[in-house]
């Protein structure tokens, strides 16, 4: 096994000469978050009542809400470490939500910081993360939220297995969604880990909330009173309860898999932070993700005593026929 060093920090961050941005001449800002709306044009938000009367969307606002209290979640409650802290983004200064009318999907969270050069932050622009939203999903969908994990999961890995991305990231919708996440039982066979995890995205879910149930059965995050009473503009609560199983067991993967890319990168003489997309998503990592994912259940089953039973077995019992 290659010996690993920390990354040093990132470059400057790039500049999009033709980000294709579309027009959004208004802003809401609340911490590190930087929303852009538009109310008129092709991009104006659909619905732009705003009950409270202070000048700002209830869309918005509540986008923006969402948005703090998934980053205290993950953060301040899980101890994940803030995107903008992640060496690979040492000089974000912000991270950018665009609300427009997107021709495909609910959302997308970009992968590398940028600096989109907008006309409100001067001649230099300044470097930001980047969200885009759908501007007419209902107020409290949490596409937010997942959007943010994403970011999340960028800043400790250039792995972007979609198994893994989309998997965890359905996963952590419910540290917002009431109740728990649907599972299905562990993958026993090569055979079914294929068609159940790899060949999946959004349903490869499943399984992380299959080992966040048998790890982390009582599943109870401690989350600050404040945080815990959060509304909406409507009043309507943007945390159901304070369940959400395995979030122990999701910061020790991520942990894990920062070294794990390092390894690759010097294995194959690429930059620490420098992957081309397709290296990024290639198929040919799954194995070896895979097989930090069964180390890391293995030290979490051992601590929660499931190590023994015939499904968790049958589970870490594909580390020997993975090749």
């Amino acid at each position: 096994m290659l010996a690993t060093a920390l990354p040093s920090a990132a470059q400057e961050c790039g500049t999009a000469r033709k980000a294709n941005l579309p027009r959004l001449d208004r802003s809401h800002v609340r911490d590190e978050f930087r929303i852009f709306y538009a109310l008129h044009g092709e991009h104006a938000l659909p619905d732009a009542r705003d009950a409270n009367r202070n000048g700002v969307p209830d869309k918005v606002e509540d986008v923006a809400t969402q948005l703090v209290a998934g980053r205290r979640i993950f953060s301040e409650v899980m101890g994940l470490t803030h995107p903008m802290r992640q060496a690979r983004n040492a000089h974000t200064a912000s991270i950018d939500v665009f609300l427009f009318k997107m021709e495909k999907g609910n959302g997308r969270s970009y992968d590398e910081a940028t600096n989109y050069r907008l006309g409100t932050d001067g001649s230099k622009g300044h470097c930001a993360l980047r969200i885009d939203l759908l501007n007419s999903h209902s107020n409290q969908n949490v596409t937010p939220v997942h959007e943010l994990f994403h970011q999340y999961q960028y800043g400790y890995t250039m792995f972007k297995a979609r198994w893994f991305l989309e998997g965890t990231a359905r996963w952590a919708e419910y540290a917002l969604r009431p109740g728990v996440a649907p599972e299905r039982p562990l993958p026993g066979t090569l055979q079914a880990l294929q068609a159940q995890v790899f060949a999946e995205t959004y349903e490869a879910s499943a399984m992380w909330n299959r080992l966040a149930a048998l790890l982390d059965p009582d599943g109870r995050l401690k989350l600050p009173a404040d945080l815990a009473r959060s509304t909406y503009v409507d009043g309507s609560p943007v945390i159901h309860d304070d369940l959400l199983r395995g979030a122990a067991f999701m910061k020790a993967l991520f942990e894990a898999l920062g070294p794990l890319d390092r390894q690759v990168s010097a294995r194959n003489g690429w930059p620490v932070f420098g992957w081309k997309e397709e290296d990024q998503r290639s198929p040919a990592h799954d194995a070896e993700i895979f097989r930090q994912v069964l180390q890391v259940v293995r030290a979490q089953a051992r601590r929660s005593g499931t190590a023994a039973t015939a499904e968790m077995g049958a589970f870490l019992a594909l580390q020997s026929a993975l090749h």
